[in-house]
C-alpha cells in the first residue's frame, strides 16, 4: 500500500511538472528566426540624421549596419510585455526574456543639423511615421512597415480562430507581421508608445479566441489572460497636409530632441532612444502556426514641430 501511494505521488509530481513546463512553453513554442532583413531612414528633404553608435551619421541605416547591434541571426520568440521595456518568457514564469535571442533592441541615436534659426520650432520632435503595407514580394517601398512571407500550416486540433471555427487537418495561410509589437522607450527611460502594426486591435492583447483558445485546448490547461492591459496603438502620427513638417499629434513620438550646440549660426539638436522589437505572446494571432515564417522589417522616421494649439 505505502509503494502505490509513494507511486502515486510520483505520478502526481510528474503531471505537476509537465503541465508548468507546457504552460511555459505556450510562449516559448512560437519562434521565428527568419528575419531577412531590418533597415531604417528618413525622408531626403529632411535634416534628420541617424545613428547606431552616436558617432556616424547616415541617411538611411542598411541591414548590413544593423547586424553587429542586433546579432547575425536574432530570433524572436513569443514572449509578452505589459509596458514595452520589460519582457518575460510566460504567463505564469517570471523568467526575462533574452535580448538577440528572444527579441530585439537597440539604442537610435537621432541628429539635425540647421542654419535655420527657427530650427527649434521646426525640428524639435522625432517621430516613427510613413506606415505602408505593402507585400512581401513588394517590400522596396519607403516607410513604416513590417511584412511576413506566411506560412501553410495545418491545424492538430480543432479551435476558435476568432473568424471561424479551424478544424482539426484544415490548412491556412498564417502570418508572424500579426503579431509583431514595437516599443519607443526615450533617453529619460520613459515609454513613449507600443506600436501594433496589424492594424487590427479586435485581435490583439488577450483576446479569448486564435492562440488563447488554441493553446488551452492543445495543451488541456486553463490561462489567466493578465489585469495589466498594456495601451498600444495601432496608428503613426499623422503630419498637416498643408504643410508635412507639422504633426498633427504626438501618438508616435519617439523623442524629442535638445540643442547641444549652436556655433556661427549652425544649430545641432540631438537625442537617442531605444527602439523593442518582439512577438507578442498574448495576441490573437502568436501560436504555432507563424512558426519559422519569414519577416521583413523597415522603420521610418521623420523630425517635425507639434501643433501646439491641438495639443
Amino acid at each position: 500500500m505505502v509503494k502505490k501511494i509513494y507511486a502515486s505521488l510520483i505520478a502526481l509530481i510528474m503531471i505537476g511538472f509537465t503541465l508548468t513546463t507546457s504552460v511555459y512553453a505556450w510562449f516559448s513554442v512560437s519562434r521565428t528566426g527568419m528575419i531577412e532583413g531590418l533597415e531604417m531612414g528618413v525622408g531626403l528633404d529632411d535634416d534628420l540624421m541617424l545613428s547606431l553608435d552616436g558617432a556616424t551619421y547616415h541617411k538611411e541605416l542598411t541591414n548590413d549596419m544593423i547586424i553587429p547591434y542586433i546579432g547575425e541571426n536574432p530570433n524572436l520568440s513569443s514572449i509578452t510585455s505589459s509596458n514595452g521595456y520589460e519582457f518575460y518568457k510566460g504567463p505564469i514564469s517570471s523568467a526575462k526574456a533574452q535580448v538577440k535571442s528572444d527579441y530585439i533592441s537597440f539604442t537610435i541615436y537621432f541628429k539635425v543639423v540647421s542654419d535655420n534659426p527657427n530650427v527649434d520650432a521646426h525640428h524639435k520632435y522625432v517621430y516613427l511615421a510613413n506606415k505602408r503595407s505593402p507585400t512581401y514580394q513588394d517590400s522596396n517601398v519607403k516607410g513604416t512597415y513590417i511584412t511576413s512571407q506566411g506560412k501553410n500550416w495545418i491545424s492538430p486540433i480543432t479551435f476558435d480562430n476568432g473568424s471561424k471555427i479551424v478544424n482539426s487537418g484544415e490548412s491556412g495561410m498564417y502570418y508572424s507581421k500579426d503579431a509583431i509589437r514595437i516599443s519607443a522607450v526615450d533617453s529619460s527611460n520613459q515609454l513613449r508608445f507600443i506600436y501594433d502594426p496589424s492594424n487590427n486591435p479586435e485581435r490583439g492583447f488577450g483576446r479569448t479566441f486564435g492562440a488563447y483558445d488554441y493553446y488551452q485546448k492543445r495543451l488541456g490547461i486553463s490561462l489567466d489572460i493578465p489585469d495589466d492591459l498594456p495601451d498600444v496603438t495601432n496608428v503613426l502620427t499623422q503630419f498637416s497636409l498643408l504643410q508635412d513638417d507639422i504633426a498633427l499629434e504626438k501618438v508616435s513620438l519617439v523623442e524629442d530632441l535638445i540643442l547641444v550646440s549652436n556655433q556661427a549660426g549652425v544649430y545641432e539638436y540631438r537625442g537617442f532612444a531605444t527602439i523593442n522589437i518582439w512577438l507578442e505572446g498574448w495576441d490573437a494571432d502568436c501560436f504555432d502556426s507563424i512558426l519559422a515564417d519569414s519577416l521583413k522589417i523597415k522603420l521610418s522616421f521623420k523630425s517635425a514641430r507639434y501643433n501646439e494649439v491641438i495639443d
